[in-house]
Parts: C-alpha cells; structure tokens; sequence
C-alpha cells in the first residue's frame, strides 16, 4: 500500500512539468555555485598564497572599492527586468525590454565608472593601486550584459548561464596557474578576474543569439525608461546600502590598519562568504513553493517558513563549529603559514552566516508581503552601524574588531531589525522558533 502509495506520488511529480522545469533549474544553479565554490576555495587560495597578504590585500582592497559603485550602474533593475520578462506578450516586447534595459545600465554605468575615477585620481591616498582600480573598473561598464542572463532567469533556463560559467571559470582558472608560474605581477590576476566577468556574459550573450529575439537598442522609448526608473529606485536605494554594509569593512580595515591586515582579513570573508551559495539555492528552491501557501492557508505559510529558518539555522551552525574547529589547519594548508594569523578573525566572522543565511529568506518575505522598503531601511541602519562600530573596535581590537563589527550588524540586519516595527514582528518570533523547535 505504502508502495503504490509512493509510486503514485513520484509518477505525479514526474508528470508535473513545471515541477521538473524548476528542479532542472534548480539543479543547473546549484552546479555553478559547486564551481564557483571549488574555484575560490583551491585557486583562490592558491593565488593567495602566491601574492602574499599585503599584496592580496591590495587586490581585495581595489575589488571592494570598486564594488561600492557597481549599485549606480545597475539603477536597481537586476529582479525589476526579469520580472518584465516573464510578463512579456511576444519576442517584440522580449527585444524592447532587453534593449532599453542594456542602455540603461550601460549608461549608468559609465557614470559610475567616470564618478570613481574621479574620485580615485583625485584622491592622492589611491596612488599605489590606480592600475587596479582602473583594471576593476570595467566591471561598472560590463555589467550592462547581464540583461541576457536576466532573460535566462526569467525563463528559467539556467543551464545556458552556467554552460558560460563553466568556460569561463575553466579558462580563468587556468589563467591564473599559468600567471603564477609565470611570476607575474598583481595586475595581471585583476585582469583574469574582469575577463571571466566578461567571458560568462560573452557566452551568455552568443547562447541568447541563437533565441533569434531581435533586441530593439535604438527603440528608445522614454516613458518605459521613466516607468522601470519608478519601479527600480527603491531596489537602486536597498542595493546601495547592502554593498556599503557588506564591503565597508574592507575598505577600513586597509584605510585603517594597511594592506597585509587587509590580506588577512580577505581571506577570512573568503571561507565565510564562500558559503553563501546554500541560503540561496535553497530559497530558490523552496521559497516559491512556500508562497503557494500565503493565501491558502496561513497556519501552514508559517510553519513552512519556520521549517525553512530552522533549516538554515542549524547549517549555518554546523558550518560555524566546523570552520572553528579546522578552520586553522584549513587557512594553513590551502593558504600557507603566512595567513595563519586570519584564524582568530575567521572563527568570529564565520558566526556572522547564521545572521546572513536568515537574511536570504527574511527579505523574500519582505517582498512576498509588500514591504518593499523595509528592505532599504534595514540596509541603510545595517550600514550605519557597521561603520560605527567599525570606527570604533578597529581602532581598539583590530582585525577582530572589524569581525565582531560584521557580526553584530549582521545579526541586527538579519534578526534584531523586526523586533522594532509591529508589522514585522511575526518574522521574529518565526525566526526564534525556528531556533528554539517550538511549532
């Protein structure tokens, strides 16, 4: 009975096309996060040891810089074009859409990439990585082909971004073994790092071609341009706050402590952040499914909701005792003895994922319920408050200083920010039962 009962259910799910089209998504995109995982955690570590702390530093230090202005180049429109993808009629909507939203990061960021060389070559502190910034900073301009993969997404065909993924990963990664045997200079791995950028979107870009989509870059209509500006702004605002509260770290711990602390310190968000595929795929995954629910039948919206926290908590803590306790012989082996001394921060800065893996799936639930900007406000008081606390603990801890800064923001951002509003409170109370196993 159990049996049939089994096998009547796997032949339902078989059948279930858009069940199978979303697990073959799901699958695609969990198979790029594994590649890129393995590129940063070997090749990333490998190129690390090669450099050295104070050079790696130096290029972490130029890549951050750079990514405080990639949120003006991207005006918000990442999640705002896939969603007018999917509620396009015909290939004619499909080609105005992709037009208009190309020109329009490609235009936003050339002003990012002139604001920051502005800002860099009149700034006399920036003399010894100007080459490396001006290297980075190609990444405000190239963003602008991301639209195809915004197309992808929104048809949920995958497969073709990671197909892209998959070479240009391949090629940068040999690139970079290549210029480590070479003994080449620092410049030449911010280049590789821009080219792989480049090459993913290339590929993406030739796999859409064969779509035969016309893309319509001088259909310029300006009240769709006003219209996507009007939906974006909100998300143009949140993006900006998220990369300051996420990136503003490194950029003082270098200002503050210099280029081999911001190595160390590098290395530590690397074995923290490298982690971050997990919250993700899986609320793709989930997430979706759980909405169904929101209108059905509330008692089993949250339930799921607390399930899926619960899920994420006990990763998250799995992965943190794991990192403490090998975290040393792991930095030593894949980084060398001269990174021994990122240990202490990684031990800290490790706890902060528990906060983060929350984070994922608390702001699908702001959307999901409307509160659009919750979002921006939790970004913008995240970030106030790691630059405070920042100033403050680095000065006086040092590197673990800026992990207890992160930690505690993180864990404002990603728990404390809904116990102060009233319409946000029932995801507090879903996160602290997810923790303490209260149905």
């Amino acid at each position: 009975m159990i049996f049939n009962s089994l096998k009547n259910k796997l032949i339902q799910i078989r059948n279930n096309v858009n069940f199978v089209k979303y697990l073959n998504n799901t699958l695609w995109l969990f198979m790029s996060k594994i590649l890129g995982f393995f590129s940063a955690i070997f090749v990333g570590a490998w190129v690390a040891r090669y450099l050295g702390p104070e050079t790696f530093g130096l290029l972490a230090y130029s890549n951050s810089l750079v990514a405080l202005f990639l949120p003006i180049g991207m005006i918000g429109l990442n999640d705002i074009a896939v969603k007018e993808f999917v509620n396009a009629k015909n290939n004619v909507e499909i080609g105005k859409i992709l037009g208009t939203a190309f020109l329009m990061k490609l235009f936003f960021g050339l002003v990012s990439f002139l604001i920051l060389i502005l800002f860099v070559f009149l700034n006399k502190d920036f003399l010894e990585i100007r080459f490396l910034i001006l290297i980075f900073s190609s990444f405000l301009i190239l963003q602008s082909l991301e639209v195809f993969d915004f197309y992808f997404q929104s048809q949920v065909k995958s497969k073709f971004v990671v197909y892209s993924r998959i070479i240009a990963v391949s090629i940068s990664c040999i690139l970079k073994i290549v210029l480590i045997e070479l003994n080449a200079t620092v410049a030449y791995f911010a280049i590789v790092i821009v080219l792989e950028f480049f090459i993913t979107h290339l590929f993406t870009f030739l796999y859409f071609n064969k779509s035969k989509i016309k893309v319509s870059i001088f259909d310029f209509d300006k009240n769709y341009v006003l219209s996507l500006l009007k939906k974006s702004w909100p998300l143009f605002l949140s993006g900006m706050m998220y990369i300051v509260y996420t990136k503003i770290d490194q950029i003082m711990v270098k200002d503050i402590l210099g280029a081999k602390d911001a190595g160390l310190y590098a290395v530590s968000i690397s074995l923290s952040e490298v982690w971050y595929f997990i919250p993700n795929i899986i609320a793709v995954s989930f997430f979706p499914a759980i909405l169904f629910y929101k209108t059905k039948d509330k008692k089993i919206y949250y339930k799921r909701i607390t399930n899926l926290y619960s899920l994420l908590f006990w990763l998250a803590v799995f992965l943190s005792l794991f990192i403490t306790f090998f975290g040393e012989w792991i930095i030593e082996k894949l980084y060398g003895n001269s990174y021994l001394q990122s240990y202490k921060i990684l031990s800290i800065y490790i706890w902060s994922n528990i906060f983060f893996f929350f984070t994922t799936i608390s702001s699908k639930w702001l959307v999901a319920e409307g509160f659009y900007m919750h979002s921006f406000y939790r970004n913008i008081l995240g970030a106030i408050l790691n630059i405070i606390l920042n100033i403050i603990l680095i000065h006086k801890f040092g590197l673990t200083g800026a992990a207890l800064s992160t930690l505690i923001s993180y864990a404002f951002v990603g728990l404390f920010y809904d116990l102060f509003f009233k319409e946000l409170r029932i995801n507090f109370k879903l996160k602290l039962k997810s923790i303490l196993f209260i149905n």
